[in-house]
């Protein structure tokens, strides 16, 4: 039958079609076609590329976070028009005497190569001597540069600058002109005039020891208080031993006697003392003991 010819031989019309084709364009019937090749190893390689660029990116990442230097937490002090000093001893051991109406930030500690804190205003520094870490003092105005010495700093809302040293010495920078700068010794001042840096003679006047009046000491450890008063009034507190300096507290000295000092602080942290050798010796207090 011819229904079952035609079933018994299959055409394959697709192998014709691309014989027909294929003859068509050696004979150029029809023009040649451009067929696009991909490379099975292209579309693998641009898969390694993306991941290799993902990897990178979060690897700059990372170091970047990793060596970002953390903001470091200023402490800021401010005594508006308080008419007390007001006594801090910092993390290195150096003590500043802040004026009223003025304001010097710090950090809680010292963790780079220089101990920088900033100030406005009015304020006295005993710096602790620290060759491989100088101290450095940020003004409007000016920025000082110390290692260990005592002086006073003056600055009038960056319209003014003045300076002097008490003993050791110090470097003033003006901070618009770094060519002018100046070394202040000990028994020598310094004032800026016109963005000009002005030196002289330094002579000690009651006003010049201002922050020796009306100190006030703010949760300050006892030693930390002792240093300060015997360096200030020549007196020679000692402690029996050391739980008692880390004993904080807050008390404010005003034209106070040895004596007076001594009774506040022991009645303050419930201490004795006892005059040994020309020494005021601060101890505890034992329960069941009395106060001498």
């Amino acid at each position: 039958m011819a229904t079952e010819g035609f079933n018994s031989k299959s055409v394959n019309t697709r192998e014709a079609w691309d014989k027909l084709n294929a003859r068509l364009r050696e004979e150029q019937l029809i023009p040649a076609q451009k067929i696009p090749v991909k490379s099975r190893g292209t579309g693998i390689f641009m898969r390694i590329a993306a991941a290799v660029l993902i990897l990178l990116v979060t690897a700059a990442v990372v170091f970047m976070m990793m060596n970002r230097k953390p903001e470091i937490e200023m402490v800021r002090l401010n005594t508006a028009d308080e008419s007390n000093t007001f006594i801090k001893t910092l993390a290195d051991g150096s003590v500043i005497y802040l004026a009223q109406n003025s304001l010097i930030s710090f950090p809680e500690e010292f963790k780079s190569k220089l101990r920088n804190v900033k100030l406005k205003g009015e304020a006295f520094f005993d710096i602790m001597p620290d060759p491989g870490k100088p101290f450095i003092i940020e003004t409007d105005m000016a920025r000082i540069e110390v290692l260990g010495t005592a002086f006073n700093v003056k600055t009038n809302n960056g319209m003014g600058l003045e300076l002097f040293v008490e003993r050791g010495k110090v470097k003033v920078i003006l901070k618009n002109d770094p060519s002018s700068n100046e070394m202040v010794v000990a028994g020598e001042e310094i004032f800026c005039v016109k963005n000009n840096l002005v030196k002289s003679k330094h002579f000690a006047t009651e006003t010049s020891l201002w922050y020796k009046h009306r100190m006030h000491f703010k949760d300050e450890k006892l030693r930390d208080i002792i240093r300060v008063l015997n360096r200030n009034f020549n007196t020679t507190f000692v402690l029996a031993d050391n739980e008692i300096g880390n004993r904080k507290l807050t008390v404010t000295f005003q034209n106070e006697t040895a004596g007076t000092m001594t009774e506040l602080i022991c009645t303050a942290l419930n201490l004795k003392s006892q005059s040994i050798n020309g020494s005021i010796v601060l101890s505890g207090i034992q329960e069941g003991s009395k106060q001498n």
